[in-house]
């Protein structure tokens, strides 16, 4: 008798899956020998995937972006072979390195206003896993991503029979990821405070702007920001992530440059998170990743301000998935973390943490 299984508890929510969560089906459904086909916005991570994922199955990355490339780039070139008078196929030269070791092609923007030519060249890749007489190496696998056809993005119809050859998962606005990725990326605290109290509504916002808020964007003008002149914050975000998105940051950044945190460190100046201002989840946010980078990149602490460390985690008001997303950015500094792993107080706070049930690494 067939043993039963479990179906997956996962959503088929219409907005799609989270980048973790198709980080493990993506991986495992190329590893069946299967073709996979990632839609989702502008900028939300799909090329990343697609190369982290790559990389764990220690695959070389073979990115062919369809709409840069000519349809000979794809399915190569004939000449005439006159001594045997016939016509030969040239390949290109990443087809010789997918057929001779396992690969990893990743056909990017494969419906970004491609030609009948293309989707040809992409029709033979998938189904057959070759280019012509070349077949790929039996370890090549085959992922292609798209944009979705509401993002004004230019968008070309996918024949049905292309369609049919992939597995189709979609990739959500994901913060909880995307800040995961921002804490070992140098990205601005200022920026990720904003995106960790708003969420999928500051990440994501295609307001029809030719700059507009995505998760590549907002990286985008964390790197000018960081270097700009106070007086031209608002301007170099807004040419990042067009200036509706620039205009609500800037009101949050006014919250964000309250949180004074080398007073609250090195002073120990205690903060209630319970009531008035310092309740309003968008200053707890601010104080949060402030604080946090300031331990991360203001040198070394001294010793007797451990503590007050460890009084800011326990402050009043100061919710455990708050303490968490804190211990997050903290990873970036392992030596204050080991040095504060060895204070009484610390373990106490690590071991209520621990009875509630959530990892605290």
């Amino acid at each position: 008798m067939a043993t039963k299984r479990k179906l997956s508890s996962l959503p088929l929510a219409p907005e799609g899956l989270s980048y973790n969560d198709l980080y493990r089906l993506v991986q495992c459904t190329l590893t069946a020998g299967i073709s996979v086909l990632l839609r989702g916005h502008p900028g939300v991570g799909k090329s990343s995937l697609a190369q982290e994922i790559s990389q764990d199955m220690c695959l070389p990355l073979i990115d062919i972006r369809l709409a840069q490339r000519d349809p000979a780039e794809l399915a190569g070139v004939h000449f005439p072979n006159r001594e045997d008078q016939v016509l030969e196929l040239f390949p290109p030269a990443w087809v010789r390195t997918a057929c001779t070791a396992p690969a990893f092609v990743f056909l990017d923007e494969i419906n970004a206003g491609v030609t009948r030519l293309h989707q040809a060249a992409a029709y033979q890749i998938v189904l057959e896993r070759r280019v012509g007489p070349f077949a790929f190496h039996p370890g090549t696998v085959v992922m292609a991503a798209g944009n979705l056809a509401e993002d004004q993005a230019i968008v070309t119809h996918l024949s049905q029979a292309l369609c049919n050859r992939f597995a189709h998962f979609t990739l959500r606005v994901d913060p909880d990821a995307w800040l995961a990725w921002a804490a070992d990326n140098n990205i601005h605290p200022a920026i990720m405070a904003y995106v960790g109290r708003y969420g999928a509504e500051a990440l994501y916002d295609n307001t029809g702007e030719p700059a507009f808020a995505s998760p590549r964007s907002w990286a985008m003008a964390s790197r000018v920001f960081s270097t700009a002149d106070e007086a031209d914050g608002k301007r170099v975000v807004a040419s990042c992530v067009g200036m509706t998105a620039a205009e609500k940051f800037e009101t949050y950044l006014r919250i964000y440059q309250r949180v004074n945190a080398k007073r609250i460190i090195l002073n120990g100046q205690p903060i209630d998170f319970s009531r008035g201002k310092h309740a309003e989840p968008s200053f707890i946010y601010a104080a949060v990743f402030s604080v946090a980078a300031w331990l991360v990149h203001e040198g070394e602490v001294p010793d007797d301000a451990l503590p007050n460390i460890v009084q800011f985690m326990g402050a009043k008001g100061l919710d455990p998935e708050y303490v968490f997303l804190f211990l997050r950015q903290l990873k970036a500094n392992t030596a204050l973390l080991d040095r504060l792993k060895v204070l009484p107080a610390f373990q106490k706070l690590a071991g209520q943490l621990v009875q509630l049930h959530v990892g605290l690494y």
